[in-house]
């Protein structure tokens, strides 16, 4: 009987020395575009003025049509003094978009014993005690989370201002109105507790109004 043919050994599609494997991921690219990466501001003019660039915040812009996240936006903010943390208006922008424009504006909080930090325009400042949980980072920035920010919002703002934020924050970024309200009782020393307050239940009204409608649709 004649010598029997080994089957061939297949060569690994891929080889890859161990540096590789333990070498970083490439850094991810952001979508945001100032004047000077598209050959300075005459050019980022006329790209934003054609609809081709659509501004994000100050100098900041993307392609039209391109999806930003929460560190996209965040990315945008320059200015933010060391020790604050954005809030607000601003940090409702960061989480929910264009869906609650904050006009360019900065909110900021700082905890107690932190200077009070200097902003710029028709932002807010205050002083308030920030726990753990009521801030997050994105692109390196300090910003309150979002069930904070329903407070912070429901505290320092009108209620025909307050409320439809809130309700873009409970809609895209998933905010429990209850657990905001308990959130918003343990602050015992806040001012300003009943009008947030109406701004809660207002947000929940809307809500539910426009759940109601949404079922009233249905065939």
């Amino acid at each position: 009987m004649g010598p029997v043919a080994s089957s061939p050994v297949a060569e690994p599609a891929v080889c890859r020395r161990l540096g590789d494997l333990l070498a970083p991921p490439p850094p991810v690219r952001r979508p945001l575009r100032a004047p000077a990466d598209v050959g300075g501001r005459a050019a980022w003019d006329v790209l934003v003025r054609d609809g081709v660039l659509e501004v994000v915040r100050g100098d900041a812009a993307v392609a039209t049509g391109t999806p930003l996240t929460a560190a996209d936006r965040a990315g945008t903010l320059t200015g933010v003094p060391t020790g604050a943390v954005v809030a607000g208006r601003t940090a409702a922008w960061v989480h929910a978009g264009r869906r609650v424009g904050d006009e360019g504006r900065l909110d900021l909080t700082y905890p107690a014993g932190s200077y009070r930090p200097t902003v710029w325009g028709a932002g807010l400042v205050w002083q308030a005690p920030l726990l753990r949980d009521d801030v997050v980072e994105r692109a390196g920035v300090r910003v309150t989370a979002p069930a904070r920010t329903v407070v912070d919002l429901a505290l320092h703002l009108a209620p025909d201002d307050a409320t439809p934020r809130v309700v873009a924050l409970v809609r895209w970024c998933g905010v429990d109105l209850e657990e905001a309200s308990r959130l918003l009782e343990r602050r015992v020393r806040a001012v300003g507790r009943p009008r947030a307050r109406t701004v809660l239940d207002r947000a929940r009204a809307a809500l539910a109004g426009a759940l109601g409608a949404a079922a009233g649709a249905l065939p």
